[in-house]
């Protein structure tokens, strides 16, 4: 069985679009997305100036990530190594696309399911080269077999002047480059004064490098296509409304442990409260897919590669037992409460902790990587859940326990605390691992995310733990644990955001 791969001669590439136009042609990929584009930067100033010709296709990873990440194994990996996508089982949740360090997946506008390059397979499989090969004038690109000896493509694959994009991302592409300027193969490196995208004018993206006037022949993106972010501020109101469903069911098992008896807050009205959250999760996690429809795909075909089909396995679980829950503490069963106590509580803390390795698993987004998303994820549910109950304590014709409102505020000072430590530590302190992350890191401090950072997620937040900390006034503390649901919120926002704020191609 081959392994069929690519090599491009950038030498030999004149930017004559041939390639984008016969890959619409044989897929009738719709206007406004590609398979396939060809970048252009441009280096030097006039009459100095050299401009460098870049194709853009999948890589058809050996490990490719969107695999991994695909809920429902719409996308896998044939015997010959082309990554292929079975259309019928994609749900349109665009977990790929922030997957893909190479921003080859897009959303087909008429099928509302996932698109990509996939070698032309249909052609292959007919003993015919890819589409763009084939129309190539100047014969820069080459296809082949890469477990071959004898074939062209293994030939310059081996070659140490062939190049790979992103080669740390270790997905082990298969799309090699020979004569490609660092400017061109490395994103992150040229300038985006703006972005040209068929015919329009497009903002800079809040995540590429700056113009800097004092050097006026830096590299600068001419041409581009990338696609659009694929999760947005229904990602952040996703993230809100988890964290209040995990973390105020978490104070309510665990906070009476240790502050004394249970009260009508912790044993029904929290409980109550994580439930309708939990439901409203749920509704946004399914309205906000491409095609709602198939949601049920996640349960009945899983991929368990993604941690996107075990969050849904942790939110279901969670609703069952949050439900046996209320109703045996309506009955006043305490027996079957205390055993439901530890399995609640851990799969609560389960269903908190899933997202941030789901986002660790968008590859493509350095912002998202290490151990240290989970963590803050907790701290921000638990301090969402206590801003919740001390909200809810002080709601006339809701029954109210003095005595538990000072652990609430101690336990929101506590948890909103950690939180700043985290994003002050990554984002403040920290040196950058790689130059993805310090763009993004640089949007979230002094760019575009900036006034929102220091005024909501750091301002909002510290001012929200300091008066936690010393307030004990019911009516005060529910001001304060407002601003602390506002202080969360944004650097939810930011964090998604920023996080695919960097261009990709």
């Amino acid at each position: 069985m081959p392994n069929y791969g690519f090599a491009i001669d950038l030498r030999k590439c004149i930017g004559c679009h041939a390639c984008t136009i016969a890959c619409k042609a044989e897929h009738q990929i719709p206007i406004g997305v590609n398979r396939c584009w060809v970048k252009t930067v441009e280096k030097g100033v006039f009459p100095a100036t050299r401009r460098f010709f870049f194709p853009v296709l999948c890589n058809q990873c050996d490990d490719a990530p969107c695999a991994r990440i695909c809920p429902t194994n719409a996308l896998f990996k044939r015997r010959d190594g082309i990554v292929d996508l079975h259309g019928d089982a994609c749900i349109g949740c665009r977990a790929c696309m922030v997957a893909c360090p190479y921003d080859q997946l897009f959303i087909d506008p008429n099928t509302h399911t996932a698109e990509k390059c996939n070698f032309c397979a249909n052609r292959v499989e007919n003993e015919l080269l890819p589409a763009c090969v084939s129309v190539c004038p100047t014969e820069c690109r080459i296809f082949g077999d890469l477990d071959d000896p004898e074939s062209e493509v293994a030939r310059i694959a081996q070659l140490e002047t062939a190049a790979v994009r992103k080669p740390e991302k270790r997905t082990i592409p298969k799309v090699f480059y020979l004569g490609a300027d660092e400017s061109v193969i490395r994103p992150e490196v040229a300038v985006r004064p703006f972005l040209y995208k068929e015919g329009q004018v497009l903002l800079r993206p809040a995540g590429s490098p700056a113009p800097n006037p004092s050097r006026p022949g830096d590299a600068r993106v001419d041409y581009d296509t990338p696609h659009a972010n694929p999760w947005g501020m229904d990602m952040a109101i996703y993230l809100l409304t988890k964290g209040i469903a995990t973390g105020t069911l978490l104070v309510c098992l665990l906070l009476p442990l240790a502050s004394g008896a249970p009260s009508a807050l912790t044993t029904l009205i929290g409980p109550a409260i994580s439930l309708a959250f939990l439901v409203l999760t749920a509704f946004v996690l399914v309205v906000d897919l491409e095609r709602p429809g198939r949601f049920y795909y996640i349960l009945v075909r899983p991929n368990w590669r993604s941690w996107m089909v075990w969050g849904a396995y942790f939110l279901t679980a969670q609703g069952v037992l949050t439900t046996s829950w209320l109703v045996a503490a309506a009955l006043g069963a305490e027996t079957v409460m205390n055993i439901l106590r530890w399995p609640l509580a851990i799969v609560a803390l389960l269903t908190t902790a899933y997202t941030g390795l789901l986002f660790a698993q968008g590859l493509a987004r350095d912002l998202w990587q290490g151990p240290q998303s989970t963590i803050d994820l907790i701290a921000q549910a638990v301090a969402e859940g206590a801003a919740v109950l001390l909200i809810a304590s002080t709601i006339r014709g809701l029954p109210a326990d003095a005595a538990l409102a000072p652990a609430l505020a101690i336990t929101l000072a506590i948890a909103l605390a950690v939180h700043l430590v985290l994003i002050v530590f990554e984002h403040i302190v920290a040196p950058s691992p790689t130059t993805h992350h310090e763009l993004a890191v640089n949007a979230v401090r002094r760019g575009t995310f900036a006034p929102v950072f220091w005024a909501g997620a750091i301002g909002a937040t510290f001012l929200a733990a300091a008066a936690a900390a010393w307030l004990r006034a019911p009516l005060p503390l529910a001001a304060t644990a407002a601003a602390a649901l506002a202080g969360s919120f944004a650097w939810e926002y930011i964090w998604v955001a920023a996080g695919q704020s960097v261009p990709l191609s």
